[in-house]
């Protein structure tokens, strides 16, 4: 018995009313459905057959024939038309009546299709029915609870992309009696065609599962074998499948072992377990379990892994005074190995296989055991009542899978203490070798000192490749030596890992200043041959740059009969750094509107002083230098004792700490009063921060005219003398750098990572465009007052990559935007793009009051005339002979510097030492006024050719009485007897 669900019906009436023009009609007669092309009949019927009607559409009055029984026949377009008929004169006219074509198909395409075909007790049945391009079908269900009219059918209709007719039968709590065959059957409404589908579907009282193995409960595989093991399971619903070894959940990413779980269809699965590569330790039980939430199944199996024989042990036990012996031998494998033994006499021919005899059970004097352990390890045991000579024993283990054998010797035991010595003393001599490379190697790893300041002696072609002079190969004039008995060490002011800086106190370095303050610097006492030719290396450095107002210069050397002393300038004021912390407060005070920053910036966590990113450095009002470390009680070279005159801390300052200058006359401009002024009660300003950064820039200047690259330039390599006169140092002998965070420990040495320009950190490249960058970064320590670099992050690889993806440093607080901009322009990433020092002293030179720059170059001029021992060594004397190279005669210098030149700013041939001189000197007929500033620029930018190395110092061939009247006063030997193994 089947269900029809027609998609329409049609029903007529005929009505005779006198009253009524048409007869009435139901209002699916106003849909008129046509076939195709076929003819279709409009059913507006009159009351009186005789009644006149017309048809009409949108364009007029259709032509059709009429028939009164069934109304107007004809083809007609799809559209609305309207029957018109006039009865006593009056016109009526019917509803619309709408044409609408069916589109119908040949044959019905019907698919049939069920979400599951498998149910249990209480779920719902779904099954649809679909018909394809016919929008009018006649569909039939046939189905197990039809006769109880338990299904519930529904029609959807879709039309894009195409017409389709959907029809769902839904039977809610299904049972068991509602398994069978579900039949759909559909017939298109005109024509006699059908089309039927069947589907199964069983319902389950509840759900269940069942397991297929396709192996046996007892498994063996081969050592190294990779196999498979395939479970069926039928479930429904949908099992959990998982895999147990010995009882434990099978944790894949530990082993080589993988199970995966595949669908075969709507209630069969599979799933295999697979060793990858069998190994001893996969023997065990293993167990798949599959559950749902009706019922679990689950299926165990042993796998054995078949493992060739192996010798796990092989020892000798000694049955003491007695001679007698027990050689124990542990296998294993599987199937369980056997044991036999063997037996050597002749010891030296053991090699021979021949010279081999097997042990029989129960031989006199010998006894054989073989004890299983477990169902792969076998004991095996050969006892010896008596060994008189050294014999070889043998243990041979077997099985199915392979064999293994390992060999003994017994000694007899009057030969084995002989042994046992031998061994202690080959063991103790393996310790001290091993003791003695280690130690060796430790102590090559350890830091070395080395000055970071280098001269360059020429640059490949494509600017790539530096060579550096080797500081070693510069000559050292003894004119620089100074007596060890004119010098009175003082307190130390800073210490290091390798050396420190004494204040001292030197007696006739200068006739205007017979006592003067200075600062020492020396080796300690345990230091290295490489450390003392790196301090005469610096040494020999300083004496080839020669003097400048903004860098520490040298004043003298002792290099004889003692440990070598470089005396060089002292700096009342210390360290920029720590300057700029101590007058923090003054100048935020002066200027208000800046933010006060937190602390940490600085490293002064006053609650942690173990953080602290700067060496803490204390001044106090008696000109102390700095207070790193307590001095060590290291005993100095005895020194003259001096009862006539005062101790060093009694000392004045240094009268060229404070030049003449100051005294003469004030700086006109008010605005920069207190600018290269001695006093230092107005504290600090803005104008001072410019102030440092131009005299840094004029030091630099100078060092790149000199081709000296200084690879170390920061605030902490900055000194501050009277004055607030900035002079450039390298500090690093008295800093103890594996400690000192700024320094970052790679190889042998410490580098100041976040001062570096990324082509010394990365390709080892150091020019004097990588010590612009370092002044960048200089600038940002003075601009905020002395902070540390790239503020909270740590030297790592994200510090490398941020440098290398052009991560900068925001502007500090207190710079102005023409200050960052210097030094953006500083940190450029392509080195040729960054600005000379040269051009970088311009820039800031126009950010000063113009009254500063006649002041400092009036202070520069008088302190290269001025007969301070750093300029006095290298002056020319009455016959205008040269420590370094000559001039035509001292006025026309003189001439020259007042003028607005000053030293740094001459060529390179124009100084007090020439680093890399001309091949072809200068005429004296010429006119030195030439040398301008822009051949200092030249020097700076352009690649030198010739080696510094080649420089030779021109030597004085006269002396005149004065000079050495002046030498033998203050005790300086004036003859060349420098310590041969330094210079």
């Amino acid at each position: 018995m089947g269900t029809s669900h027609p998609a329409f019906l049609v029903l007529g009436c005929l009505l005779t009313d006198p009253d009524v023009a048409f007869v009435p009609l139901g209002m699916t007669d106003y849909l008129v459905i046509v076939e195709d092309d076929d003819s279709a009949i409009i059913p507006c019927r009159t009351t009186d057959p005789e009644t006149p009607v017309t048809l009409h559409n949108s364009e007029g009055v259709v032509p059709a024939s009429y028939n009164s029984r069934q109304g107007f026949n004809g083809t007609f377009t799809v559209g609305p038309y309207i029957c018109e008929a006039t009865v006593k004169g009056k016109k009526f006219q019917t509803i619309p009546f709408n044409v609408y074509a069916l589109k119908a198909t040949s044959e019905l395409d019907l698919e049939m299709e069920a979400l599951k075909t498998v149910y249990k007790s209480g779920e719902t049945i779904v099954v649809t029915c679909a018909v394809f391009n016919n929008e009018v079908v006649d569909l039939q269900w046939t189905y197990p609870g039809e006769v109880k009219g338990k299904g519930i059918t529904m029609l959807e209709e879709i039309k894009v992309p195409s017409i389709k007719l959907v029809y769902t039968l839904t039977v809610p709590e299904a049972t068991v009696k509602d398994s069978g065959d579900y039949e759909c059957a559909a017939r298109q409404a005109t024509r006699e065609v059908k089309e039927m589908k069947r589907v199964t579907i069983s319902v389950h009282e509840k759900g269940f599962i069942e397991i297929k193995p396709t192996f046996s409960q007892l498994e063996a595989v081969n050592l190294h074998e990779v196999k498979h093991f395939v479970v069926e399971v039928q479930a429904y619903p949908p099992p959990r499948i998982s895999w147990l070894k010995n009882n434990l959940t099978l944790i894949e990413n530990l082993t080589e072992i993988t199970t995966d779980v595949e669908k075969i269809q709507e209630i069969r699965y599979r799933s295999k377990l697979k060793l990858i590569r069998a190994k001893e330790e996969d023997s065990g039980h293993y167990t798949i379990v599959a559950q749902n939430e009706d019922d679990v199944k689950s299926y165990t199996f042993e796998l054995l892994t078949q493992v060739p024989s192996s010798i796990l042990d092989l020892v000798d036990d000694h049955h003491g005074s007695t001679g007698g012996q027990t050689v124990r031998c542990t296998a294993e494998g599987m199937p369980l190995p056997d044991i036999e033994w063997m037996i050597c006499k002749d010891i030296k021919k053991c090699n021979n296989e021949t010279s081999w005899t097997i042990l029989a059970n129960n031989v006199s004097n010998i006894i054989t055991e073989i004890h299983p352990r477990d169902r792969s390890t076998v004991e095996g045991l050969v006892t010896f009542a008596k060994v008189e000579e050294t014999i070889a024993v043998r243990c041979l283990a077997k099985n199915l899978l392979g064999a293994e054998n390992r060999e003994l010797k017994l000694v007899a035991p009057t030969l084995r203490s002989e042994l046992t010595v031998a061994a202690a003393v080959l063991v103790l001599l393996v310790i001290v070798i091993i003791s003695l490379i280690v130690l060796v190697v430790i102590w090559k790893q350890k830091p070395r000192y080395e000055i970071r300041w280098r001269v360059i002696e020429s640059i490949s072609p494509d600017g790539h490749e530096y060579i550096y002079v080797d500081p070693m190969q510069l000559p050292y004039d003894s004119r620089w030596e100074f007596p060890r008995d004119g010098l009175v060490l003082g307190r130390v002011l800073g210490s290091g890992a390798f050396g420190k800086v004494v204040e001292g106190t030197a007696y006739g370095l200068s006739r205007s200043q017979p006592v003067m303050k200075v600062a020492v610097k020396m080796l300690k006492p345990t230091a290295r041959s490489s450390e003392k030719q790196a301090l005469m290396s610096e040494l020999k450095i300083m004496t080839h740059l020669g003097p400048h107002l903004n860098i520490v210069n040298l004043l003298g050397a002792c290099t004889k009969s003692g440990p070598i002393y470089i005396i060089t300038e002292y700096c009342f004021y210390g360290d920029l750094v720590n300057y700029l912390h101590k007058n923090r407060d003054s100048f935020l005070s002066r200027h208000p509107e800046k933010p006060k920053k937190e602390l940490d910036i600085f490293g002064l966590n006053p609650a942690d002083d173990s953080t602290r990113s700067y060496v803490i450095l204390s001044f106090e009002n008696n000109g102390d230098y700095m207070d790193m470390k307590q001095a060590d009680t290291t005993q100095y070279v005895p020194m003259l004792e001096r009862k006539e005159v005062s101790k060093y801390s009694d000392i004045q300052r240094s009268l060229y700490d404070r030049p003449a200058s100051y005294k003469k006359k004030s700086m006109l401009d008010s605005e920069v009063k207190n600018l290269l002024s001695d006093d230092n009660s107005e504290g600090l300003t803005l104008l001072d921060l410019l102030s440092f950064t131009y005299q840094v820039a004029r030091g630099m200047e100078f060092l790149a005219s000199k081709n000296c690259v200084h690879r170390d330039l920061a605030a902490r390599n900055v000194l501050l003398a009277q004055g607030k006169i900035v002079k450039i140092c390298d500090f690093g002998l008295a800093r103890d750098i594996m400690h000192d965070s700024n320094y970052v420990s790679k190889g042998s040495t410490f580098l100041p990572v976040k001062w570096m320009a990324p082509e010394s950190i990365f390709d080892n490249l150091y020019t004097t465009l990588s010590d612009v960058w370092s002044y960048g970064i200089l600038l940002w320590e003075i601009f905020s007052l002395g902070g540390t670099p790239y503020p909270g992050m740590m030297v790592d690889s994200t510090f490398y990559n941020k440098i290398k993806s052009g991560y900068r440093m925001a502007k500090p607080d207190h710079a102005t935007s023409e200050v960052y901009e210097i030094m953006v322009k500083c940190w450029n990433s392509e080195p040729e793009k960054r600005p000379s020092f040269y051009h970088l002293s311009e820039i800031v030179e126009n950010l000063l009051p113009g009254q500063y720059k006649k002041s400092y170059e009036k202070i520069h001029l008088d302190f290269l005339k001025s007969d301070h021992p750093a300029v006095a060594r290298m002056r020319v004397d009455s016959d205008n002979a040269y420590i370094g190279v000559t001039y035509k005669n001292e006025e026309d210098k003189l001439k020259d510097w007042e003028g607005g030149l000053d030293e740094q700013r001459l060529s390179a041939d124009s100084g007090y030492i020439i680093p890399l001189p001309d091949i072809d000197p200068v005429p004296e007929e010429e006119d030195l006024g030439k040398r301008n500033r822009h051949s200092s620029q030249t020097s700076e930018e352009s690649a030198i050719e010739t080696g510094s190395s080649s420089s030779t110092f021109i030597k004085r061939e006269d002396e005149t009485i004065e000079d050495i009247d002046m030498m033998d006063d203050i005790g300086i030997d004036s003859s060349d007897l420098v310590e041969d193994s330094f210079l």
